[in-house]
Formats: C-alpha cells, sequence, structure tokens
C-alpha cells in the first residue's frame, strides 16, 4: 500500500487541494513535528489538527486557520503570519521568532502566559493581551470621499454646473482602489495608454495587451519578444537553430545577454544546456538592481526569470523581500496617482481612509511616513510610462523570486567554479546531489574511490565541512565528485 504524502508534501500543492482532502477527510489529524521551510500559503484549514512541536522556518502564511489547533511547543521563524487565526488553539511552550504578525487573532487560545516572543514585529494583534478586537476598518474610499478637500469642492462645483444645464451628472472622480492588483492597475492604465509599448512582452505573466507589429532587428531580445508574442496569439513559437546555437553560447559564457538568452530557450522550449555559467552575471545583474536607493526602483524580470528557469537559488531569495517592498511602493503610488491625488495635495487623507492602502505603506517604509512621501515624490516626477514600466517589471520580478522561493533546497550547490571541471560532451554536467564526508560511505563509494582516491567504506581525511558534489553527464553518463572547501 502507497503510503500517504506528508503534510509538508500536500501543502506545497497549494491550499485548494488541501482544504479539499480535508474537508473529505482524505488527510490525517495528527501531524506531530512537521517541519515546514519557506512555505507560501494561503487560505488554508489547518483548524483542529495535532501540530505538536511543528516548525515552520521563513514560511509566509495569509489567512491560515489554525482554530484549537494543538500548537503546543511549535517553532515558528522568520517570515511573516497574515491575518491567521490562532482562537481556541493550544500554544503552550509554543515559540515566535524574528517573524511579522499582521492582524492576527488570538483570542481565547490557550498556554499564552508560556509563549516565547523574540523579535516580532507586531502590527493590530488581537487577543494576545486580552484586549478586545479594535473596529472593523472604514470601507475603501471611493469616489468623491476618495479625494482632498479641495477636489471634493471643485468636482462639485463641475457636476453642479452640469446639472444647471440640463447635461448628465456623472462621477468626475475615478475611485481609489489600493486594493486592486498590480496586474489590474497595470491593465487599465495600459488600455489609457492607447498602443502599447514594445517592453510589455517583458511581463507575460500579467497578460498585457499586445503591440500589433514588432520592429525587425535580430537581437536575442527582439528575438525573445517575438516568441513571447507569438506564445501569447495562442500560436508556437518555432525554434530557429542558429539563434539556439547563439543563447547557449551566451549562458556559456555568462555574457550580458544572459538574461534573454535563458528566456529565449524557454519560449522555444529548448533545454538549457548550461546553468552554473550564467550564474555570477545573472545574480550580480539582480543585486545591482536592488542595492540602487530608490524605492520604486525596477526589477527586470528577464532576469528574475532567467535564474527561476536555470534554477539558480542561492544568494536569490534574500532579495524577495526588498521586491516585495518596492512592489508595495509602486501599487500604492500607482493607485494614488489613478485616481488624481499627487504628493503636493492632501494625500494621506485617501492613505488613512483605505485599510489596503494603509498596508501598503506598512510593507514598504514601515512607519516613516516622510520616506513614503519621497518616495511619492520621486514617482510622480517620472514620466507615466516609466512609471507604469516599473509596475509591471516589479510585478512580474516578484512572482518569478517567490517561485524560486518555493523551488526545495539543493537545488544549487554555492559553488561556482571553472566550466572544464563541470561539462562533459559541450554541456553542463547536470547536478545530483550535495553530500557532506559522513554521507560518502553510503551513497557514492565506488565513485569516491575512483575520483577522489578514498578507499570503499571510508570517510574522506580532514574534510569536517567540506562539500562533495555529485555530478553526472546525461549523455554519456560518465559521473564527477567535487569537492568545494568552505574557504574556497
Amino acid at each position: 500500500m502507497a503510503k500517504a504524502p506528508s503534510i509538508e508534501k500536500l501543502l506545497q500543492s497549494g491550499s485548494a487541494e488541501w482544504n479539499r482532502m480535508r474537508k473529505s477527510g482524505q488527510v490525517a489529524t495528527d501531524h506531530t513535528g512537521a517541519t515546514f521551510t519557506q512555505l507560501f500559503s494561503a487560505n488554508t484549514d489547518l483548524s483542529g489538527l495535532g501540530l505538536i512541536g511543528s516548525e515552520w522556518d521563513r514560511c509566509d502564511l495569509s489567512k491560515v486557520n489554525f482554530r484549537d489547533a494543538d500548537l503546543s511547543n511549535a517553532y515558528f521563524h522568520g517570515g511573516r503570519l497574515q491575518d491567521c487565526d490562532f482562537r481556541g488553539a493550544n500554544l503552550e511552550g509554543a515559540t515566535f521568532e524574528k517573524l511579522k504578525l499582521l492582524r492576527c487573532d488570538f483570542t481565547g487560545a490557550k498556554g499564552l502566559d508560556d509563549i516565547e516572543m523574540d523579535d516580532v514585529d507586531m502590527d493590530r494583534v488581537v487577543g494576545l493581551d486580552g484586549e478586545e478586537a479594535p473596529p472593523p476598518p472604514p470601507p475603501p474610499a471611493q469616489g468623491i470621499t476618495a479625494f482632498t478637500r479641495e477636489q471634493r469642492e471643485k468636482a462639485l462645483g463641475v457636476q453642479a454646473a452640469a446639472a444647471l444645464q440640463g447635461e448628465p451628472v456623472g462621477d468626475e472622480l475615478p475611485p481609489f482602489r489600493p486594493q486592486d492588483p498590480p496586474g489590474s492597475l497595470f491593465f487599465r492604465a495600459l488600455k489609457r495608454m492607447g498602443v502599447p509599448p514594445l517592453w510589455v512582452l517583458d511581463v507575460p505573466g500579467l497578460r498585457p495587451l499586445l503591440p500589433q507589429r514588432l520592429p525587425p532587428g535580430s537581437s536575442l531580445e527582439t528575438l525573445y519578444r517575438e516568441a513571447v508574442k507569438t506564445r501569447l496569439e495562442n500560436k508556437k513559437p518555432a525554434a530557429d537553430p542558429a539563434v539556439v546555437d547563439r543563447a547557449q553560447k551566451a549562458l556559456r559564457m555568462g555574457a550580458k545577454d544572459a538574461p534573454v538568452a535563458a528566456m529565449y530557450l524557454r519560449e522555444v522550449g529548448v533545454l538549457p544546456l548550461f546553468r552554473f555559467s550564467a550564474a555570477q552575471v545573472l545574480k550580480g545583474a539582480l543585486r545591482e538592481e536592488v542595492e540602487v536607493d530608490d524605492l520604486t526602483g525596477s526589477i527586470d524580470p528577464r532576469t528574475t526569470g532567467a535564474l527561476l528557469e536555470l534554477r539558480l537559488t542561492h544568494e536569490v531569495v534574500e532579495h524577495l523581500q526588498e521586491a516585495r517592498r518596492r512592489l508595495a511602493a509602486t501599487q500604492l503610488y500607482t493607485s494614488l496617482l489613478e485616481a488624481g491625488f499627487n504628493p503636493e495635495n492632501n494625500w494621506d487623507e485617501a492613505l488613512e481612509s483605505s485599510d489596503a492602502s494603509m498596508e501598503l505603506a506598512q510593507l514598504a517604509t514601515g512607519e516613516d511616513r516622510n520616506a513614503l512621501l519621497e518616495g511619492f515624490q520621486v514617482f510622480a516626477a517620472l514620466p507615466d510610462e516609466a512609471r507604469l514600466r516599473r509596475l509591471a517589471y516589479l510585478a512580474e520580478s516578484v512572482t518569478n523570486l517567490e517561485l524560486v522561493s518555493r523551488l526545495p533546497e539543493g537545488m544549487e550547490p554555492s559553488w561556482l567554479t571553472g566550466p572544464e571541471t563541470r561539462e562533459c560532451h559541450e554541456r553542463e554536467m547536470t547536478y545530483v546531489q550535495s553530500l557532506k564526508a559522513e554521507e560518502i560511505p553510503a551513497k557514492v563509494a565506488a565513485l569516491a574511490k575512483e575520483e577522489l582516491g578514498v578507499p570503499e567504506g571510508e570517510v574522506p581525511e580532514e574534510s569536517d565541512g567540506d562539500l562533495f558534489v555529485h555530478l553526472r553527464c546525461d549523455v554519456c553518463g560518465k559521473e564527477k565528485l567535487i569537492v568545494q572547501s568552505p574557504e574556497e
């Protein structure tokens, strides 16, 4: 009889499938000692489950129902818990460390006196000190209520004049909708722009309006965009052998156009023969964009998409929070400008009127209103198309980085040696696994003897802290074992 999948595996498949199985009674209720790493989950029903001693490392949980669950001795470390329901849960001996608690409800939870809180950022958390729940937030600002006093008076004057002349009176002011996802803001702005610019093809995940024609060209960027346009028109992009060779060479050489090379290969369905060769240039490009001191600074989705396509996770996930912060600021500023606000009028009146806008502001700058205003001033001074491009690029990049963060650990070891050590048949050998010295006798004893001269059954001498990287050629089956020392 096949072994039932663990709760860790089930939750990685999505909350909808988990909730369906939970409702039909197909999952167990006791999950003592379960371990979750970098889990992203929303609207998951974990109520009443036995989660004793469970570990939640760097998890991003939104609207997860822990009601009446047994979380005694559970350990939450890093990450973010938003709108989670802990009412009636057993939290005796639980630890919350270095994470964000936003609008979570602990009313009636057991063992609150024994909870250990260490470096926890709490915002609108209910029930930990027996306080009553705060009043519900005001409804989102709509129409005239979304504007400053000066704007309202002007709009009402226009409407009164129209009424006196017997003309129909409409809502002259667009609503303030910070609760809308970035894709909706992007689509509305793109419709107002008229002719879609070419760069919209860099964000296929947002399903943009497509340019009618592309200018001729033979660069990898142009050919990548042509392939994206073809796919979004429900056609299959054709792979040009000469262009494929150029793209593979760009990856192998770590060229500046390595990001679009990887994305072109993805669009035409060709397997990249080189992953690690392009790692340094891709991670360097991402690092350069993240280090720019700009609250709404763009992050190229072709770079983050290439990192996802090539499964280069090492030193990448750490930039996800900065990308989310920039997207929150850009989303907030875009919705304010869409509704007619700008940094010179009383825009914070609208900010205070919407719980969604307050949440975006908190994620963008915390409690620093001066930084929020300065960022708004910089963003508002940009041309319309530049602002829209930043919103679209950040939205696509955040999605890519979130997907990178969900890849299994060990997809990429932290080594970048010369290509001659890991190539065979004019391609990079496939990464199989990373091993510690004590694992060598049980897993790759024969290979260690052949490659490193280690007698079978013995542990390599003086190898404490070393990492042994196991590679295999997909063409001939040849295997290698490369040693990476901590000082390398």
